[in-house]
């Protein structure tokens, strides 16, 4: 056997002692990223453009995994994860508002008439809110993007005016005030987790639920229910959050990369969810032709809202809440 020279010698004690991750080349950073939707929702599509974009900049420095169908736990668990460090990184939808007051500005109801509008809005709080949520441990990555403008579908009778949700049993996300709001229209909401609401209806536990066309799609909610009515209620915005705990342990070029990869995958958002609006009713039909769409008596569902207001303002803060209303002047 040939015998290994000095500089071979040194080489190879100096690869034994070098940590693993520097020693085979692995990743700097493994991001464990938890989603409760799966399939074809607009979360996958995210994550997956996100991925790509990481490694076009930081090439073999992130190992991306996407982990949908609540397989590290439910929206609620992974937010508190996020905090702990338990979690690494998530995309929690509307329960966000839960930790998160300045979110509850995107709870109130018909605030929005477009997604111009939204933006605008937008533009002018998402510094304050990236602050705020840093403060409680969680990393806002690349602002905010759209889940979507939610519409109600359910498999009692179509929903034209709110007398017509009287009694309706409605899964709502678990942001307390979502479920105010159904509760003032005379729904009966009931909080439920996004992977739990295909069976609840099939099986009659509830009676239908409210989400973008996007998310009922991913969701195949069109298949077990009579009614959607075109409501947009309310716009929810998607939110891409990291765990400081495990984000400021990573170089600066990675974050820089996942912080880029997140604005694209949020302007990506806006772009699916306007082509979803324009193509989904046709979509759904096709698969469940006894499938009813109908428009809502915005008006009388606005006016019964106008009191939330004031309680919203309470809870988002006043100086965030007037940047908003001076954006949509």
């Amino acid at each position: 056997m040939r015998r290994m020279n000095s500089l071979g010698r040194a080489t190879l004690a100096l690869v034994l002692l070098l940590p693993s991750s520097v020693a085979l080349g692995a990743a700097e950073a493994t991001i464990k990223l938890a989603i409760t939707p799966a399939g074809d929702h607009l979360y996958v599509h995210m994550a997956n453009l996100m991925a790509k974009e990481i490694e076009k900049r930081v090439p073999g420095k992130v190992d991306w995994q996407l982990f949908p169908g609540a397989q590290l736990g439910r929206d609620d668990v992974v937010l508190t994860g996020l905090k702990t460090g338990t979690h690494v990184a998530g995309m929690p939808g509307s329960w966000v508002a839960s930790v998160e007051p300045g979110l509850n500005l995107f709870e109130a109801p018909f605030l929005f008439a477009n997604r111009d509008e939204v933006r605008k809005v937008i533009a002018a709080v998402e510094k304050d809110i990236a602050r705020s949520l840093a403060d409680k441990g969680i990393v806002l990555v690349g602002g905010i993007g759209e889940l979507g403008f939610r519409q109600i579908s359910n498999n009692v009778r179509p929903i034209v005016k709110p007398a017509d949700l009287n009694g309706v049993k409605l899964r709502t996300p678990g942001t307390p005030f979502r479920v105010t709001t159904f509760k003032m229209f005379g729904a009966n909401p009931t909080p439920m987790n996004f992977a739990e609401v295909y069976v609840a209806i099939r099986q009659g536990v509830i009676d239908g639920q409210e989400n973008p066309l996007a998310s009922i799609w991913a969701g195949k909610f069109h298949e077990v229910q009579k009614y959607i009515s075109m409501s947009n209620h309310v716009f929810t915005p998607t939110t891409i959050l990291f765990s400081k705990k495990h984000w400021d342990t990573w170089p600066a070029d990675v974050r820089n990369a996942i912080d880029e990869a997140g604005r694209l995958a949020n302007d990506f958002s806006f772009r699916f969810g306007a082509e979803k609006d324009q193509s989904l009713q046709a979509d759904m039909k096709a698969q469940n032709p006894n499938l009813k769409f109908n428009d809502i008596d915005t008006p009388a569902f606005r006016k019964l809202a106008e009191p939330l207001y004031k309680e919203l303002e309470a809870q988002v803060g006043k100086e965030l809440w007037a940047k908003a209303m001076a954006a949509l002047k």
